[in-house]
């Protein structure tokens, strides 16, 4: 292999951990707020499926959403995996719109799923 064509290391810079930084708490707070989600929708539903049952109402009882809940959880920590390995090579600028992307796509797919989940749940209503 001559000079010209050995390939040249990447250097890790102040701007990239920033933005990594930034797209981490940002992505830690999603899952956060899916975390709570998931523990407040099933405690819930399983409290009120109980009251349920106790007063002999089996057939208004509401089962709990898990898949929807459990990808609330993770496409957090997917987006930040998926938006590192996409721009792991790409200059700063690029980055930064990768995560940008990351970021729009994980809170729309979490909006979509917070409102997946309200919508199908009847509980006290």
């Amino acid at each position: 292999m001559s000079a010209d064509t050995m390939p040249v290391p990447r250097v890790l810079s102040v701007g990239r951990i920033v933005v990594w930084v930034v797209a981490a708490l940002l992505l830690a707070y999603v899952t956060w707020q899916a975390v709570g989600n998931f523990v407040g929708v099933s405690r819930t539903l399983q409290e009120n499926n109980a009251f349920l049952a106790k007063n002999g109402a089996d057939a208004l009882q509401t089962s709990v959403p898990w898949p929807a809940l459990v990808l609330d959880v993770l496409i957090a920590p997917i987006g930040f995996v998926v938006a590192l390995v996409v721009s792991r090579r790409m200059p700063l600028g690029r980055t930064v719109v990768v995560f940008a992307t990351a970021l729009c796509a994980v809170s729309a797919l979490w909006f979509t799923l917070l409102q997946y989940v309200t919508a199908t749940l009847s509980v006290g209503s």
